[in-house]
């Protein structure tokens, strides 16, 4: 349904977009519906986006509905808070003058010019994320169930500028002596990226009971895990973004894990949520390259949300009650989102949200969104993200009811 390559090509896209360099991702799932609306959907989602957000409420169909299905959704945001990507690209032109410059005796403005760019990006960082997913879903009133294919992802950039290289160059600028290839070749500042990709096959299945007289639903999604982990480590001057996908810094290990959800419709308007991603912890490590090596924690992280609809209007919010999964060496982050959407009769739609992590690790973003579905058979969806420190992201989705 969705293979391996497909989504790591994804992910690499939106690394390239920025020089490797996300905001990290507030979900393990992509769906343009629920990212327009601060990246809630643990009680708001229809039976479709259910699949990806809580499993349980796929029961919350319609009697006419018989089908439905994601083909794709895709979403990717990025955060170049230094703007490392044109400084790794000015890095990469003054590295290259400089080494063309070796052995004529004529290397002091080169070394100049390489000395600063190096300053220009010495500890900066960025980030990338990106997802994509597709659903097959077979609403009924015994056994709703659905298959689920999705694939996200993380990655990294930061740079190491020494103080051997920029002294190695002030001597070069002065005229101490003449810069060789040998020289050039033993500079130690580095540019060093991780990435990790997660890729997922599932079933999900959901039942509805009553309790006290309210509705009551339970889902389940059992599924199969792979794991992919880059960690790219190079010499700065080496540094290139077509480079990053290489299986040379590799490293990739399966798994299974589970998710689970519940909600509860307290009135007509009113639903409560609760889910469980990734109830089986995994520590993947990266490959170790020059002595560097970083682990990607899948952290089992349950979400509270809650939604009222009266059909016209949506409004939804989630908070996670546990950080969200990210490599070890990252500060833990923990999303609050709330979210909005007017349905002009199920033709068209307006959204908007806000996202923000609760342990001021990563950066806020606001969103929106459109979403256009003539008939209530075809759904287009389209999400934009904006956010502080140069952060951005987009979403699309393509799904079809039937």
């Amino acid at each position: 349904m969705m293979k391996a390559k497909l989504l790591t090509r994804s992910i690499i896209l939106a690394l390239m977009a920025s020089a490797m360099p996300s905001v990290n991702a507030a979900t393990t799932w992509t769906e343009a519906r629920n990212d327009a609306m601060g990246g809630t959907g643990v009680a708001s989602s229809g039976y479709l986006a259910a699949a990806l957000a809580n499993p349980a409420l796929m029961t919350r169909h319609d009697a006419g509905d018989d089908v439905g299905l994601i083909l794709p959704g895709a979403g990717a945001q990025i955060s170049d808070r230094d703007n490392l990507r044109d400084g790794l690209d000015r890095v990469k032109s003054t590295f290259d003058d400089f080494r063309d410059s070796a052995g004529t005796g004529n290397s002091s403005r080169q070394a100049a010019a390489l000395k600063q760019a190096l300053q220009d990006v010495d500890g900066d960082s960025g980030h990338a994320s990106a997802g994509l997913s597709a659903v097959i879903a077979i609403p009924n009133d015994t056994l709703p169930f659905a298959f689920v294919a999705r694939g996200w992802g993380q990655a990294k950039v930061r740079t190491e500028i020494t103080q051997r290289d920029l002294a190695y160059l002030d001597a070069a600028q002065s005229g101490i002596f003449s810069p060789t290839q040998t020289d050039i070749d033993q500079m130690t500042s580095r540019a060093q990226g991780v990435a990790a990709l997660v890729t997922e096959y599932g079933i999900a299945a959901a039942h509805q009971f009553t309790l006290a007289d309210m509705p009551v639903s339970v889902g389940i999604t059992p599924k199969v895990q792979r794991v992919d982990t880059w960690n790219y480590n190079v010499s700065v001057g080496n540094y290139s973004t077509s480079d990053f996908r290489s299986g040379d810094w590799k490293r990739s290990e399966n798994g299974a894990n589970v998710d689970v959800g519940f909600a509860a419709q307290l009135t007509p308007e009113w639903t409560v949520g609760l889910t469980g991603q990734n109830l089986v912890a995994r520590n993947i490590s990266t490959r170790e390259i020059n002595g560097i090596t970083d682990t990607f924690q899948i952290r089992p992280q349950a979400t509270a949300g809650t939604a009222w609809s009266n059909g016209f209007v949506t409004l939804a919010t989630d908070v996670d009650l546990t950080p969200a999964s990210g490599f070890a060496s990252d500060e833990k982050v923990q999303y609050a989102g709330v979210g909005a959407e007017l349905n002009a009769w199920n033709w068209a739609q307006l959204r908007a949200g806000y996202r923000a992590d609760m342990c001021n690790s990563d950066r806020s973003m606001f969103t929106a969104g459109v979403g256009i579905s003539p008939f209530n058979v075809v759904h287009l969806d389209l999400t934009g993200m904006a956010g502080t420190d140069r952060s951005y992201g987009a979403a699309a989705q393509l799904s079809f009811t039937f």
